[in-house]
């Protein structure tokens, strides 16, 4: 693909070089100061303050502005554009919405009923808004039955996805045994009976049973959170097979599907990475289409994508964005328009990349109390039987030939203190600075308080679901606990309004667990009611952290000069160029207040990197506009 090089990315500099460096642009969102008298402020800081600009992917680390540079030169920077766009209200300009808006989509077992309602939201944050501005939880949507699905947070979405292409990488070693990528009818044969998995070393990890490699009538026996698909002698996938034949298909692939409750037998959930979770929930609820290489590109044919910039395969076997890139202008972005409204490359690679950083390195959920309390909570799980699902750790394996090890550029760490009753945290760097360069140290993570076993269960009457089109199900994956003390209402239907409630409701695979939930005394049912409301999601960005590393939590932060109050977790204070906030301020009716507004949001935001300038404003990066001195929302050119 032409944008993916170099010599396309110089071109385009060629293109824009008599370009004045002081050209008229406007932002999007709320980038003005207070008191300027524009509409477009926010003096929390908190909303978008640079108008997007789509990203420009680039592997090579040197091209300034491009997606792999800013891993590397401004890590937090790109987390933050990536934050910006999964929480941006994509507006007209930016072509959210097909021509139908809230109409219905997709199939379901019946092949007629639709499934979902679509082109409803604008923004992520449309659903995923508890606690606002984060990446939570929220309300449930219109999917799959009348009760609909309740909508999950996703912090530490990095760590889940890491999880589950491990898992992956270890079912395969367990029978690919010439090291080709997929499992052959011979390969199969020889499999262990049982496709196991230990978590974690440590006595709070567990041993998993994903069913069995082998094959039975054409099929392996894994548990209904893979997804398979049939491949021919050579491995490549064969569009359509069911199972494996012996003529047509001569073995299989498969993937993890984490994100989403469940579907029902041999459909599995609906996205197997982050990035994924990314372009089909903008293409279904926003109408926004992506050009996607990263997912895409499969020389070998065998469905599986070689790593993202971020690290994650993709599954082009199963998942495949709309904008296949059929037609590619000779600046290098997609014209293929699939819903013919005339904004091309609504989504770009490059977003997808700044937004796949962001899931990545969100945060992971925290525990408001002492080590002794989380000890004692474990243990009580144990006794109920309800970390036999709920498997309290897990471990990311360090970088070998067959883990990528942990991808993130850091953690952020949280505590509790028990004498102020609140939460703090410390940003913990996993990079080595080389040379002004990020480099990501691939290490072993420890994760604790994680409680899932990434894997579905047939929970029985309580968690029965009858479908739009009649069909039931009482499939569903295992929800990681983190966070559970925030996500009211609880259950894939969000029909729970009590933790209590939630664990009545369970049966079939859980019944003992029930059964021991009843027998317990109530102080051994309240004392672990307290242990789960302790496992708490909270304001990511008004955490009072210590992000400079110096042991403390400075009550009087200074970012350029200025005092930011509380030290907090404001990845804006930690790009190559910090933010610097407006400050003190009067309002219109005379109160003293510190404004968060920014005052260099060009320079902190690099819009004067070769790849990120968009000199008219439009969205359409500089070196991807055919006329950047004169705005074009919908493909650089066209108003």
């Amino acid at each position: 693909m032409l944008h993916r090089t170099a010599a396309a990315l110089l071109t385009g500099f060629l293109f824009v070089s008599a370009l004045t460096a002081n050209a008229s642009a406007q932002y999007a969102e709320r980038p003005s100061l207070v008191g300027s008298g524009a509409p477009d402020v926010d003096a929390s800081g908190r909303s978008v303050k640079a108008r997007r600009v789509r990203a420009v992917h680039s592997p090579d680390a040197a091209l300034e502005g491009g997606t792999a540079w800013l891993f590397e030169r401004d890590p937090f920077l790109a987390y933050q554009l990536g934050r910006d766009l999964n929480f941006l209200e994509f507006t007209e300009k930016h072509g959210v919405f097909d021509k139908q808006v809230s109409n219905l989509l997709g199939p379901m077992p019946d092949g007629t009923t639709k499934k979902i309602t679509a082109n409803n939201q604008v923004s992520c944050l449309g659903c995923h808004n508890l606690p606002s501005g984060n990446p939570g939880c929220g309300p449930n949507f219109s999917k799959d039955s009348g009760r609909g699905r309740n909508t999950p947070h996703y912090y530490g979405a990095g760590i889940v996805e890491m999880l589950s292409q491990q898992v992956r990488a270890d079912l395969l070693a367990q029978a690919d045994g010439d090291g080709n990528g997929w499992i052959s009818t011979s390969e199969a044969a020889l499999a262990p009976a049982a496709a196991l998995i230990r978590t974690s070393s440590s006595a709070d990890g567990g041993v998993i049973h994903y069913g069995s490699l082998r094959l039975s009538n054409g099929k392996p026996q894994l548990n209904n959170i893979f997804r398979v698909w049939y491949v021919d002698a050579l491995g490549r996938h064969v569009p359509g097979a069911a199972h494996v034949d012996g003529i047509s298909t001569h073995g299989y692939n498969f993937e993890m599907v984490v994100w989403g409750w469940g579907q029902g037998p041999g459909r599995s959930a609906l996205n197997p990475t982050n990035r994924a979770f990314l372009w089909d929930p903008w293409k279904t609820h926003g109408g926004l289409e992506a050009h996607d290489p990263s997912t895409t590109v499969d020389p070998d044919g065998n469905g599986v994508s070689a790593p993202t910039l971020a690290g994650a395969l993709q599954f082009p076997a199963t998942h495949k964005p709309a904008d296949k890139g059929i037609s590619m202008d000779p600046l290098g972005f997609s014209r293929d328009d699939p819903d013919q409204d005339g904004f091309l490359s609504e989504i770009s690679e490059g977003d997808l990349d700044l937004a796949e950083w962001f899931m990545l390195n969100a945060p992971r959920p925290a525990f408001a109390g002492t080590p002794a309390q989380y000890a004692a909570g474990v243990s009580q799980l144990r006794t109920l039987g309800c970390a036999e699902c709920h498997v309290p750790e897990w471990r990311v394996k360090t970088r070998d030939a067959r883990h990528p090890g942990d991808r993130r550029f850091f953690d952020l760490e949280t505590s509790y203190d028990a004498q102020s009753g609140r939460l703090q945290g410390r940003v913990v760097m996993l990079t080595t600075l080389t040379a002004g360069r990020h480099v990501r140290n691939f290490d072993e993570f420890r994760v604790s308080g994680f409680f899932s076993d990434l894997k579905q269960h047939d929970m029985g009457d309580g968690f029965a679901e009858r479908d739009f089109s009649g069909h039931r199900n009482t499939l569903w994956r295992t929800p990681m606990l983190w966070g559970v003390g925030s996500g009211f209402p609880w259950g894939h239907d969000g029909a729970s309004l009590t933790l209590e409630d939630v664990i009545l409701r369970h049966g079939g695979a859980a019944a003992a667990s029930r059964s021991a939930w009843l027998g317990a005394t109530p102080q051994q049912r309240a004392d672990l009611l307290d242990f789960l409301n302790r496992l708490q999601l909270y304001d990511i960005e008004s955490l009072p952290t210590d992000i400079d590393g110096n042991g403390q939590v400075s009550g009087h932060y200074q970012v350029a000069g200025q005092d930011t109050l509380e030290e907090r977790f404001n990845p804006e204070w930690l790009f190559r160029v910090p933010l610097a906030i407006q400050g003190p301020v009067t309002n219109s009716v005379g109160q003293l207040f510190t404004s968060f507004a920014g005052v260099n949001i060009d320079a902190a935001y690099g819009r004067s990197l070769n790849l990120r300038k968009d000199s008219d404003g439009d969205g359409w990066p500089d070196v991807w506009d055919h006329a950047p001195l004169s705005p074009g929302p919908k493909d650089g050119v066209n108003p």
